[in-house]
């Protein structure tokens, strides 16, 4: 069995890595939300964006020598090894299994302007960032299924948006990224 290394505030719990915010992470994410603003159209009030965020701050902590561009950048959220990574993140009440989901909202024929698509799950209390895995973006929009919105999957998951759909079990580790 492959010895996985240790990483700081990372554990390691099946393929998917666990991110424990500390408070100063929790704090950066809200600065960022903030200056943000929440969107007009905003279902969750602003915790969308807390959750996208966090899970930008946990992927940015795993990549060693990776930079968060997010905030000049908006079709990309960090640069690692000259990649660009767009980082998806969902929340979620616990640990993600294998036949969960990762979605990218899109239209059918979208052309992301990055080379990765990073998924995360963020607990709704944020106390967890669980990164469950990653693929070069030609390869996903390639593999993945797309659903219109209004659309339920075979899982029984009903999709508000279209977009791009791929079972989290499909995608490579976060440590074949390092």
């Amino acid at each position: 069995m492959k010895k996985i290394p240790k990483i700081k505030k990372f554990n390691h719990v099946g393929g998917i890595a666990v991110f424990t915010p500390t408070d100063e992470d929790i704090a950066t994410a809200y600065n960022r939300s903030r200056k943000m603003g929440i969107p007009s159209n905003s279902i969750m009030k602003g915790q969308g964006r807390m959750t996208g965020l966090l899970g930008e701050i946990a992927v940015n902590a795993y990549l060693p020598r990776s930079r968060y561009v997010g905030d000049v950048v908006w079709t990309h959220d960090i640069v690692h090894k000259k990649k660009t990574i767009e980082v998806k993140s969902k929340i979620c009440s616990g640990i993600p299994k294998p036949e969960y989901n990762a979605f990218v909202n899109g239209k059918k024929d979208m052309k992301p302007e990055n080379d990765v698509f990073f998924f995360a799950r963020v607990r709704r209390d944020f106390m967890q960032v669980y990164l469950v895995g990653w693929l070069p973006t030609k390869k996903f929009l390639k593999k993945a299924d797309f659903f219109t919105g209004g659309e339920t999957s075979s899982n029984g998951f009903h999709y508000k948006a279209p977009g791009y759909d791929i079972l989290i079990q499909e995608l490579n580790p976060p440590l074949s990224l390092r």
